[in-house]
């Protein structure tokens, strides 16, 4: 699945599940922006791993890293207690406000979830399981860019 889709998906999320609101707003920073800044920033934290590709000079890595340590099921606390503690550090410096640490540690789960589900659904298959194996399983549902659905996600986005 493409980043852009994951973005919309974790931004979908953070308002149908967590009462997140609007993202762009002339508004002050609040909580509820906060949630689906989170839940959007942890639909797409797991592509980070295309960093690596484009400062290596190895051209077979996306195949061998791609979707691999941070798509990873057992990695997942990890990434979602560390973003946690960044974006309330950023609320505290910035004086917004922010969810708890313990909320925001779950919207973080949620939106690494999110992503590494919907990664699962496509040819490309997910190392969910590592780093103690390096398998991809792969549902095989749709290909890893699909219109229709990142079409189906930005329609209640425009609705709202």
């Amino acid at each position: 699945m493409d980043t852009i889709t994951h973005g919309i998906a974790g931004a979908l999320i953070g308002k149908a599940l967590f009462g997140g609101d609007e993202m762009l707003s002339t508004r002050p920073m609040n909580a509820k922006r906060v949630i689906t800044w989170s839940l959007m920033t942890g639909a797409i934290f797991p592509d980070i791993d295309v960093l690596r590709d484009m400062v290596s000079h190895n051209e077979l890595l996306i195949v061998t890293w791609h979707r691999s340590i941070t798509h990873s099921l057992l990695c997942l606390p990890i990434f979602a207690l560390v973003l946690a503690a960044m974006t309330r550090e950023i609320c505290h410096r910035f004086k917004w406000e922010a969810p708890s640490f313990a909320m925001l540690t779950g919207i973080y789960a949620v939106g690494i979830l999110s992503h590494i589900l919907l990664d699962l659904v496509t040819t490309f298959g997910t190392m969910i399981w590592s780093p103690l194996e390096y398998s991809r399983p792969a549902w095989d549902l749709i290909f890893i860019v699909d219109f229709t659905l990142a079409g189906l996600l930005l329609l209640p986005q425009f609705l709202a």
